[in-house]
């Protein structure tokens, strides 16, 4: 497998802890419990930092270039790339939604939830459908000047989480993971 997936399927391992943790926060907000508003919007706030301006940047290039040799699946790279802006829209919206809360603003608890299960939920369809079905398509049917191509035009995006930690904009998710690696608990729990 070329080091470009292997890189995106390391990313996508690492995007669904932040998921789990995701929702393991709105799972307590919403039965009442104790919530870390600044926690979950710091989540969405690296979702957007580096899924929206780095990841799906890196698959589009890839998935664009792939069209041509998977001319049969080619409606499968387009739905990928369509899908990265909507997830990038839901987002905003989550996001948006979770600051305005934390701000004093009032929203239904049942809409919030609405709002981050269904951005949960298909974040998660859209990894499985990119591990399951591009990611392979991809490793067999591109070719060495393909990827060459590929990293040509890939954008410079470092992880600030994972690769290249910024612990002043992410202090309170790097305060949450250090509690829990301490604690030898899973990050979630």
């Amino acid at each position: 497998m070329h080091y470009l997936l292997e890189k995106l399927q390391k990313d996508h391992r690492n995007l669904e802890k932040i998921l789990d943790l995701l929702t393991s926060q709105l799972d307590h907000f919403l039965a009442g419990r104790e919530s870390d508003f600044d926690l979950k919007i710091e989540l969405l706030e690296y979702m957007e930092a580096y899924a929206d301006q780095g990841h799906h940047p890196l698959e589009n290039v890839m998935f664009s270039a792939a069209k041509s040799r998977v001319a049969d699946r080619a409606d499968l790279m387009d739905r990928l790339i369509q899908q990265h802006q909507e997830l990038a829209q839901l987002t905003r919206t989550f996001r948006n939604s979770l600051e305005n809360i934390y701000q004093g603003g009032v929203m239904p608890r049942d809409e919030l939830e609405v709002q981050g299960r269904e951005f949960i939920a298909l974040q998660r369809q859209h990894i499985d459908l990119e591990e399951q079905e591009a990611f392979p398509l991809l490793d067999e049917m591109l070719e060495e000047q393909d990827w060459a191509g590929i990293i040509d035009q890939s954008p410079s995006h470092a992880d600030p989480v994972f690769d290249k930690p910024d612990k002043i904009r992410f202090q309170t998710l790097f305060d949450y993971l250090s509690r829990a690696g301490k604690q030898g608990a899973s990050p979630v729990a």
